[in-house]
């Protein structure tokens, strides 16, 4: 194989790639990324840890065909330290190592034998998968909005993963750990001929978020097996195993109805918790609410350093009311709001309490269940 391309291209393919790569697992093959022909003006960049997997294809001047893998982690440190021109990679005749040349520099590496790579690239044809078309940017937003209510705790395994949902051409988007639910709903680009269901892992959409801020597509396809999704764009897919398992009934635990609505700004209200947080205790985390007319009194103390309140104007006809959250899940939460104000709906105490944006067509809500106030 003898390829030629300039560095930024080269540069690139390695980024959007290497993440994939596996660095501590016993097949040396995972930690090298597979650079193969794929005509004679493009080339073809794939990693995989067996779990996730990745392929992209660039622009190249292919001067004979061929595969070689690459040590990711060498060849990311090699083109970073080199010069803004073209770089020459030609395999040699045993296939067991690589020259690398830019200018008056050369490279010999040692490389593996691509026909032992893992195969990455999609097998099935479209109409055995089910497709979800989605504005790129719309999609890399909903994940942020949900991804930090995941669980983390690994005996949980579904709940490690975002539950997507599709009914009347509608994606709805949730996470919960138990403490918290994250849900978002965005409309598709296509219609489905029927609902679907399935969970994807945390770790997949961190990994979409990353690639979609590295490629200028506008779109995203995402295509639906049994067991596997595939984020599709024009010159590159990720595809990614599915959280086996069924979702909890998330939709049950979210009121109806609330008998209290209290308006307050997002900002003020982030500023508050912060300013108040600072006398939190670390052990529990807790900030209490004392909503009042026309004000939201927010507290915080510890038994060894002190106290802290502090006061914001809000909008609220309804009872006194003292109530105490996870300050944190709170800030979560309104971090990934995008509203001047936004609407606290809570029906008791103790009762799950809603965080959402103030808009008639709000399709994001954030439920946090309070902790009982000592």
């Amino acid at each position: 194989m003898e390829i030629s391309l300039n560095k930024e291209d080269f540069s690139n393919g390695i980024k959007i790639v290497e993440k994939v790569t596996s660095q501590k697992s016993i097949q040396p093959i995972l930690s090298n990324i597979l650079i193969e022909t794929v005509s004679n003006d493009s080339i073809r960049f794939c990693a995989t840890d067996l779990n996730l997997a990745i392929n992209y294809k660039i622009s190249a001047q292919v001067l004979s065909e061929g595969a070689v893998t690459i040590s990711a982690k060498k060849i990311s440190e090699i083109v970073s330290k080199l010069s803004l021109s073209e770089i020459t990679l030609k395999t040699q005749e045993d296939f067991n190592n690589i020259k690398i040349k830019n200018g008056k520099t050369e490279f010999d590496l040692i490389t593996l034998n691509p026909q032992e790579f893992p195969k990455t690239t999609q097998e099935q044809s479209d109409s055995e998968y089910q497709i979800i078309k989605l504005n790129k940017n719309e999609f890399s937003k909903a994940i942020k909005q949900v991804i930090f209510a995941v669980s983390v705790q690994e005996t949980q395994t579904v709940l490690t993963g975002v539950c997507f949902t599709v009914q009347n051409n509608i994606l709805e988007l949730a996470a919960t750990d138990g403490n918290r639910l994250a849900r978002v709903q965005k409309e598709m680009l296509n219609s489905l001929s029927e609902n679907t269901c399935f969970i994807v892992p945390a770790k997949t959409l961190q990994e979409v978020q990353r690639i979609s801020s590295l490629v200028e597509d506008e779109n995203i396809t995402l295509k639906v097996s049994k067991n596997k999704i595939i984020f599709e764009f024009e010159n590159l897919t990720f595809q990614s195993k599915l959280v086996d398992g069924v979702y909890p009934k998330y939709q049950q635990l979210i009121p109806q109805s609330a008998d209290n609505k209290i308006v307050a700004d997002r900002v003020e209200l982030i500023n508050s918790i912060e300013r108040v947080s600072v006398m939190v205790n670390d052990r529990t985390n807790v900030v209490r609410f004392n909503f009042t007319q026309g004000q939201l009194e927010i507290m915080s103390d510890t038994p060894d350093g002190g106290k802290s309140r502090d006061y914001i104007d809000i909008d609220c006809n309804c009872d006194d009311m003292l109530t105490a959250f996870n300050y944190k899940y709170v800030l979560d939460g309104l971090k990934n709001m995008d509203s001047k104000n936004i609407e606290i709906e809570i029906s008791d105490v103790l009762a799950a309490t809603i965080f959402k944006p103030q808009e008639e067509n709000s399709n994001y809500i954030c439920l946090i269940m309070p902790v009982k106030v000592q």
